[in-house]
């Protein structure tokens, strides 16, 4: 029977090759993640750039999590030593080796190399007994496998000059363990059982049958999203500000927060926190009968946005940050809730979004919920509520700095903004506020952003807004901020296509946070959110960096509104065809502001510029929703911050859906086959160009020559079929009995300033329409 003893060396490579199964995954994954905490991009210079480059990036490099990878990589590599140690009895008998030969070594090379190695083992010159065991075990055995001619055959056969040897059978155990004295085999049997079979059982078992408690990437609870979507404290269709609280804290996360006895002093002195800056609640019996989690996390939100965190007690610390990191979660799961598409029309509800919005702003800066209701009485007028929030949510500020601030005529945030350096030092040191303070509010005004936009909508290929048309509403966003202008902002400004996150400057709040903008087109009128998207402006702050004169150009312009410009229409069919005749022309480049951008090029004699069309846009951002009724529409394109307050834009939206008749549904349905028909005609003229220039051979001349007059056949030949299309489509819309307003803009059509786009064909026919 083989005994079965332990082997250190195989031991070692086992649990090498088990910690390599965990190091490589792991270090993959942090070099491949991107949402690390160093992975952001911070809209101010960090510590006014005292720090020189090479700290900067000592900084970044050596985090916890930087030198917990190193530290796993030494002990990686203290383990493979040890392998190399641990196996050298493993290695398989060379005699070659041993007497440190070649392999077409000659019968007086391996003499001399054995009278070498007798000098130094043998046990003559050698008294070490190891020495002599050696020279026994390996030296005499090696020299005698390559001159002995049974040794060498035996070696040849079995790899052995001894011939077939007994199997050694080893277990991936440490030799200690397998002493027949050694009376921990058992407790070693029962360790491998349990931690190597039970636990990771037990491990997978209990994450199976808790996983379907959460959803969503926000690892958000399913009776969290139950109690959001339908309880007494679910999201409703005109909840405002105030009461958005009331169901933040009603998540399952909170409910099953743990109180703890040794807690009691805290809370109390939580509880007295809150009365003094909310003395209303005093006498809200239903606001301090809920379960005692629930008041805690409500109580503890309220602390954090009256900036109290300080004063917190110590045993409520914890909770505060797991309040503070879970609310941001939350709260977009129930803005998720909010512009959900609910029937007849499809559309989700504004005041409920506009509220939650609102609420992460007051959460990242710690800002009163009071702050922001309207002002009444003899203060009451357009935005007073809104610039006396922007305001207070500046550090260090408070109702006295308020106060100081208005007796020297500064009232709001934009008119601290314009002041010079040196004046805005001296206006808030006579408002109370130290140097530290002063600095701080210093780079939270240079923080702030400001967000350029440009919407436009229409639905693609199409002339008008038909009723159940789906409208693609564009947007071009450009972000600036005064610390662009700071000198040596350069080296950490986000750049183009990068997919780092913005760090939102949140000096009151010790979570950190990246920015991030909820665009909505709403409809006031009906209370609707037509369409929905949480972005990221990086993008656009990329472009308003790098090109601070086209922020300049668009201020100077004006916004361009989505207000329905009729008098365009003649322009856009006339950029149709020439889109069609680059996209034909330019090497397949197909049709767009890019294509455009270079054709204009081209026709100043700057095809050499290179510039990017991207770059004069900014950040371009898509949103489509179904109109379903005919009418004119008043909407706004609102683009709210989730940090910061006071840098929303409402851009307005007006559109004017058409009837749509059974005479405009076979117009569209023409168009599009005869659109079809058009590109498959274009596809085969160029087949037949193509074997045109094959046969003429190297005539380039001639063939640049056709080719552009093929082309200005071609773009006539579109503009005819457009302005027929047009014409038609016009001319149903008359028979199906339109308003007056709308049978005079479509006589207007023609003095649009677009003329030369017009065959004469097609002008005859505007005029009988």
């Amino acid at each position: 029977m083989v005994e079965h003893t332990g082997s250190t060396g195989l031991f070692a490579i086992f649990a090498l090759s088990l910690y390599s199964l965990f190091i490589f995954p792991y270090t993959i994954y942090r070099l491949c993640n991107s949402g690390d905490d160093q992975a952001v991009v911070q809209p101010y210079l960090q510590g006014k750039q005292k720090k020189g480059l090479a700290s900067r990036v000592l900084a970044k490099v050596l985090t916890k999590k930087n030198l917990l990878l190193i530290f796993f990589w030494v002990l990686w590599c203290v383990l493979l030593w040890y392998v190399n140690i641990a196996t050298k009895d493993l290695k398989p008998f060379d005699p070659f080796e041993i007497l440190g030969l070649e392999r077409d070594a000659s019968t007086a090379e391996i003499k001399k190399a054995y009278r070498q190695m007798s000098l130094l083992y043998h046990p003559d010159k050698n008294p070490d007994p190891k020495a002599h065991a050696y020279f026994a075990s390996f030296i005499t055995k090696a020299y005698q496998a390559l001159t002995d001619e049974v040794s060498r055959k035996n070696y040849e056969k079995y790899g052995h000059p001894d011939g077939p040897q007994a199997m050694d059978v080893g277990v991936a155990l440490p030799t200690w363990l397998f002493t027949k004295d050694s009376k921990v085999a058992p407790l070693m049997l029962l360790a491998l059982v349990g931690f190597g079979i039970l636990l990771p059982l037990g491990v997978v078992s209990f994450y199976m049958l808790n996983s379907n408690k959460y959803s969503g990437p926000n690892g958000v609870m399913q009776e969290t999203l139950s109690f959001y979507f339908a309880s007494k404290y679910s999201v409703k269709e005109a909840q405002s500000l105030v009461r958005i609280p009331e169901t933040l804290v009603c998540a399952m996360e909170f409910i099953t927060l743990p109180t703890p006895s040794e807690q009691t002093l805290g809370l109390e002195e939580l509880r007295k926190m809150v009365l003094r800056s909310n003395p209303d609640l005093k006498d809200k019996n239903t606001f301090w009968k809920r379960k005692a989690s629930v008041l805690k996390a409500h109580m503890l939100l309220l602390a954090h946005m009256e900036r109290e965190q300080e004063h917190i007690p110590a045993t409520l610390q914890a909770d505060l940050r797991f309040v503070l990191t879970k609310s941001p979660l939350l709260l977009d799961e129930m803005m998720k809730i909010a512009v959900m598409p609910r029937p007849p029309l499809g559309y989700g509800w504004m005041t409920p979004a506009v509220a939650i919005v609102e609420m992460m702003q007051c959460m990242a800066q710690a800002l009163s919920v009071s702050a922001r209701k309207p002002v009444t009485g003899s203060a009451a007028k357009a935005g007073a509520a809104d610039a006396l929030a922007a305001l207070l949510q500046l550090p260090q500020f408070d109702s006295d700095v308020l106060k100081k601030l208005k007796k020297q005529r500064i009232q709001s945030i934009k008119e601290l903004q314009d002041l010079s350096a040196a004046d805005l030092g001296e206006a808030l040191r006579g408002a109370g506020l130290d140097a530290g303070a002063v600095e701080e509010v210093s780079t939270f005004l240079a923080t702030l952003p400001s967000v350029h936009c440009r919407a436009e909508c229409e639905v693609p290929g199409e002339d008008e807004i038909m009723e159940g048309d789906a409208v693609k509403c564009t947007l071009q966003l450009l972000v600036s901020r005064r610390s662009h202008n700071t000198p040596g902002f350069e080296s950490q400004a986000p750049s183009r296509g990068s997919s780092k996150a913005i760090r939102a400057y949140t000096p009151n709040n010790p979570i950190p946070k990246d920015e991030a903008w909820h665009v909505m087109v709403v409809d006031p009128s009906t209370n609707a959110v037509m369409a929905w998207n949480k972005i990221s402006l990086v993008e656009a702050e990329a472009v308003g960096f790098a090109r601070s004169e086209l922020v300049e150009e668009w201020e100077r312009a004006g916004p361009m509104d989505g207000a329905d410009k009729k008098d365009d229409r003649s322009r856009s069919r006339a950029l149709a065809t020439a889109d069609k005749f680059i996209s034909r022309y330019s090497n397949g480049a197909r049709p767009g502001n890019a294509t455009r951008k270079g054709a204009g090029a081209g026709a100043d004699g700057e095809a050499g510029a290179g510039t990017d069309a991207d770059s004069e846009t900014g950040q371009v951002v898509e949103l489509a929703f179904p109109i379903y009724k005919a009418g004119k529409y008043e909407l706004q394109v609102l683009i709210m911050s989730d940090s910061y307050v006071g840098c929303d834009r409402a851009i307005p939206l007006r559109l004017r859906v058409v009837p749509m008749t059974r005479a405009v549904q076979e117009g569209r349905d023409a168009k599009s086959q005869a659109k079809a028909k058009e590109w498959v005609d274009s596809d085969e003229e160029d087949g037949d160009d193509e074997g045109k220039k094959k046969k003429r051979g190297g005539d380039g001349d001639s063939d640049a020559g056709s080719a552009a007059g093929d082309g200005d056949s071609e773009d006539e030949g579109d503009e005819d079929i457009n302005s027929d299309e047009y014409d038609s489509e016009e001319t149903g819309e008359m028979e199906s009995g339109e308003d007056t307003d709308d049978e005079e803009d479509t006589k207007a059509l023609p003095a649009a300033g677009a003329k030369p786009a017009l065959t004469d064909g097609s002008a005859d026919k505007d005029k009988d329409a």
